[in-house]
């Protein structure tokens, strides 16, 4: 892993996902992207000279927020970059030339609690849904992000292949164990047998070691992902995402978002391409997501 993209609203739940982005950094050796996007009104309010006295002055204060959080003990030893968008919206950013080749993008947020939402209900849902990097979704505070057990809820279709890649190195970097989760609810039933031989084939694929097969019942998918999470008491939560593909299969819809927004627990989201590679290609990837904590 190289780069870390954090993007913040100085809020509380923002330093939480800066906390954990250094904690992550200092374990791969990256470095920090530290962005704060700040869309402006329209242009005809912007030629207003009133209006360029006060932004003037909110740029200022901006500028001097972003160089305090630069400055902060536990960023001590971490390569930091801080850069002010401000003509773009947080979603825009991972598209965006400078920032949308980060390994990891690591977001804070309140969840699901009303007017109170930081980035969840419109620009993490679409950050969640655009961005090709990794997604961690966090809403506590954690000085030493160590996590030993992660939940990987998917239905183990030839697109989750490339998937697991990218998130492979996480579960190698903190020597974790996974729970494979397949969730089966009325709508869309599966014999156990099936869904096992499905999670057994993609251990085996990806030479896990240190893991368990899972199939839960639930009246939703989304229920079924979160009972059994709080049940097995884990600490983070990987789960795919569509994105803009318009594929449905196990995630379709908004479930990865709304798991985002109503998981106590830090949420991994990963967007499934259109143009994936099939099974037997995703089994030799051309790039090497595993070496991504040491480079």
């Amino acid at each position: 892993m190289k780069t870390i993209l954090v993007p913040t609203d100085f809020s509380e739940p923002a330093l939480y996902a800066l906390k954990i982005a250094a904690s992550i950094a200092k374990k791969t050796y990256a470095q920090i992207r530290l962005v704060h996007a700040y869309n402006l009104p329209s242009s005809e309010a912007r030629e207003a000279v009133n209006f360029k006295e006060f932004y003037k002055q909110v740029s200022i204060d901006k500028e001097k927020k972003l160089g305090a959080l630069t400055k902060m003990s536990f960023l001590n030893g971490i390569t930091v970059s801080k850069h002010f968008e401000d003509n773009m919206k947080p979603w825009e950013l991972v598209n965006d030339e400078k920032y949308k080749n980060a390994d990891l993008i690591v977001i804070g947020s309140h969840g699901n609690s009303g007017y109170q939402k930081l980035f969840i209900g419109s620009n993490t849902e679409k950050i969640i849904r655009m961005a090709d990097a990794p997604v961690l979704t966090v809403k506590k505070s954690d000085d030493n992000f160590d996590i030993k057990n992660m939940v990987f809820a998917s239905d183990f279709s030839e697109e989750t292949y490339p998937v697991f890649e990218k998130i492979k190195f996480f579960t190698e970097l903190y020597k974790m164990h996974v729970d494979l989760l397949k969730v089966i609810t009325p709508h869309n039933f599966e014999k156990s047998s099936t869904s096992k031989e499905l999670m057994d084939s993609f251990a085996k694929s990806f030479k896990l070691t240190n893991y368990t097969i899972n199939v839960y019942n639930a009246g939703s998918i989304e229920n079924g992902i979160l009972g059994f999470s709080n049940e097995q008491k884990t600490d983070l939560i990987a789960i795919e995402t569509h994105g803009r593909s318009g594929i449905n299969h196990l995630i379709g819809g908004n479930l990865a978002e709304n798991i985002a927004d109503d998981a106590k627990l830090p949420v991994l989201t990963i967007k499934i391409k259109e143009d994936n590679q099939t099974h037997k290609k995703a089994q030799h990837p051309t790039k090497n997501y595993a070496n991504w904590g040491t480079e």
